[in-house]
C-alpha cells in the first residue's frame, strides 16, 4: 500500500515541475496589467500625497526613495487612506464660523495672535519628537539620568503643546499639529539618527531650547497687546522651556573648581557649547 503511494507522489511532483514554467508565463501579463478593480499600493498613494504638496507654496520635503528596506512594510496593505477635503497648505488655520468670544483685535492681532500660536505649537512638537528620540537612544556615561529628564521634558512638552493647541480653538481658529506642517515651518532642525552620545545630547538640546525659548519671548511681545490671555501662556511656556534649558546647560556649567569642558563624555574632547570657552589646557585624563 506504501509503494503505490509513493508513486502517486512522485507522479505528481514531476507534473507540477513540468507545470511551473507554463504556469509563470500565464502569470506573467497579469502581473504586468493588474486588474482594473485593484486597490493602488501604497507606493502610488504616497504619489499621490506628493503631488497635493506640491502645488503648496512650500516645496515638499525629500521624500524616501523607493526599494528601500521600508517597503516590505509600506507595501503591506491595499487600503486607499484618502479624504473629500484638500491637503491644504503647512500650516493651515482654519477660522471658525461659529460664535466665539471677539478679542477686540481686528483683522491683523488676529493674524499675528494666530501665527504666534501655531509656530509655538509647531516648535514645542518638533521638540516633543527629539525629546522622546534621544530618550530611546541615549548612550553614554549618562544614559540614565538624561533617559529619566527627558522623558519627563516629553511629558511637559507635550501638556504645554496641548495647551496652545487649545488656546488655538478657544479663539476660534483650527490648530495644525501635522508632520508635514512640523518639517515645512520649524526653525529647530531634526536632531542626528542612530545612537546619540550623551555629550552630544547635552549640547544639541541646550541650543534647542535656547532657540525655541528666544522664539516665544517673541511671540509673547507679539501678543501682549492684541491677546494678552495668549500672551500670559506664552509666558508659562517660556518658562518651562527655560527652566529645561538650564537644566540641560547644568550639566556642562563651568565652576571655579571644574572647567567641565564635557571632555570626559567625549571622547576626551571638550564638547562644542556656543558661548562656553574651553580652558587652555584640558584636565589629564585619569
Amino acid at each position: 500500500m506504501t509503494r503505490p503511494i509513493h508513486a502517486l507522489a512522485a507522479t505528481l511532483l514531476l507534473a507540477s515541475t513540468a507545470l511551473s514554467p507554463a504556469l509563470a508565463r500565464e502569470a506573467a501579463p497579469a502581473a504586468s496589467s493588474p486588474a482594473k478593480a485593484a486597490a493602488p499600493s501604497a507606493t502610488q498613494i504616497l504619489a499621490r500625497m506628493q503631488v497635493a504638496q506640491e502645488t503648496t507654496a512650500t516645496p515638499p520635503a525629500a521624500s524616501q526613495p523607493s526599494g528601500t528596506k521600508t517597503d516590505g512594510v509600506r507595501q503591506s496593505s491595499q487600503t486607499q487612506v484618502s479624504s473629500r477635503q484638500p491637503t491644504g497648505a503647512f500650516p493651515t488655520n482654519e477660522v471658525s464660523r461659529q460664535p466665539v468670544i471677539d478679542l477686540g483685535a481686528g483683522e491683523d492681532g488676529m493674524k499675528k495672535d494666530v501665527a504666534a500660536l501655531q509656530q509655538t505649537l509647531t516648535e514645542l512638537q518638533q521638540l516633543q519628537l527629539q525629546t522622546k528620540q534621544a530618550h530611546w537612544n541615549a548612550s553614554g556615561t549618562l544614559y540614565y539620568p538624561l533617559h529619566l529628564l527627558l522623558q519627563e521634558h516629553y511629558e511637559g512638552l507635550s501638556k504645554y503643546a496641548d495647551t496652545i493647541a487649545e488656546r488655538l480653538l478657544a479663539i476660534g481658529v483650527s490648530a495644525d499639529g501635522r508632520a508635514n506642517t512640523i518639517v515645512k515651518t520649524s526653525g529647530v532642525p531634526e536632531i542626528p539618527g542612530g545612537f546619540l552620545d550623551d555629550a552630544q545630547i547635552l549640547v544639541w538640546f541646550t541650543n534647542a531650547y535656547k532657540r525655541v525659548g528666544e522664539e516665544v519671548h517673541a511671540a509673547i511681545k507679539t501678543t501682549e497687546d492684541v491677546d494678552p490671555t495668549t500672551s500670559n501662556l506664552l509666558q508659562e511656556v517660556e518658562h518651562g522651556i527655560a527652566k529645561y534649558q538650564w537644566q540641560m546647560r547644568a550639566q556642562l556649567q563651568r565652576t571655579h573648581t571644574d572647567p567641565n569642558t564635557g571632555w570626559d563624555l567625549n571622547d576626551n574632547k571638550p564638547v562644542d557649547l556656543q558661548g562656553q570657552q574651553a580652558p587652555a589646557q584640558a584636565p589629564a585624563k585619569p
